[in-house]
Formats: structure tokens, C-alpha cells, sequence
């Protein structure tokens, strides 16, 4: 995964199974936009330990999201139910009555595979 976006998502699934010190600066460098710099300045710490905590943390993140694959699966939800918002606003909107039965049946599929998903 790239950019601060999935790396903040990955922390809000799977921050809490980071140990705390990685977690931190995870969350500093990531969510606070912070430098690697300051973040050694705020903990007392030098920037090569924080540098290997935010990597360490990084690769623990990435390595839960392979192995459970929650975001994924997440975003993949949120695709569904847009979908199926589509269907039953077409459906109350523009459908005829030729047009309802098979709107019905696509917007049970998207039920289907939104269920299979979670």
C-alpha cells in the first residue's frame, strides 16, 4: 500500500495491535504529519530509532492487512452499498413497471455479494 491515506486506515483496523511505541510514532509520522525530526525531538529519542519504529510499525501494518485483509474487504463493502443506494434510487426514481422486477433482482445480487464480502 502507498500514501499517508492507506497507512491511516490501516492504523484505524489494526493500530491497536501495534506495541505502543510503534503505534506512537506510526500515528506521528502518518496521521500528524510530522517529521522524523521532530518526532525524535518529542520522544527524546535519536531520528534513526524513530526512522526504524516507523518502518517497523509500517511493515506490521501492511503485513496484518495481507494476512486478515479488513481493509480490503472494507472497501470493497463500501462499493456494494453504493451500488445497492444506486439500484433503489433508480428504482423509486425512473423505473416503469416492466423495468421493477429486474431492478429487484439486481439489487438482491448486490445484497449477495455485499453479504458474501462481509
Amino acid at each position: 500500500m502507498d500514501g499517508k491515506i492507506d497507512i491511516n486506515l490501516l492504523l484505524d483496523f489494526y493500530g491497536p495491535l501495534l506495541d505502543n511505541r510503534h503505534r506512537q510514532t506510526v500515528e506521528m509520522y502518518f496521521a500528524d504529519d510530522m517529521t522524523l525530526s521532530e518526532i525524535a525531538q518529542e520522544l527524546g529519542v535519536s531520528r534513526q530509532a524513530v526512522q526504524q519504529s516507523v518502518a517497523k510499525g509500517r511493515g506490521d501494518l501492511e503485513m496484518f492487512e495481507e494476512k486478515l485483509g479488513l481493509c480490503g474487504r472494507f472497501g470493497a463493502a463500501e462499493k456494494k452499498i453504493a451500488e445497492v443506494k444506486r439500484l433503489a434510487e433508480k428504482i423509486g426514481k425512473t423505473a416503469g413497471p416492466g423495468e421493477i422486477s429486474e431492478l429487484c433482482e439486481e439489487l438482491r445480487s448486490a445484497a449477495d455479494d455485499l453479504g458474501d464480502t462481509i
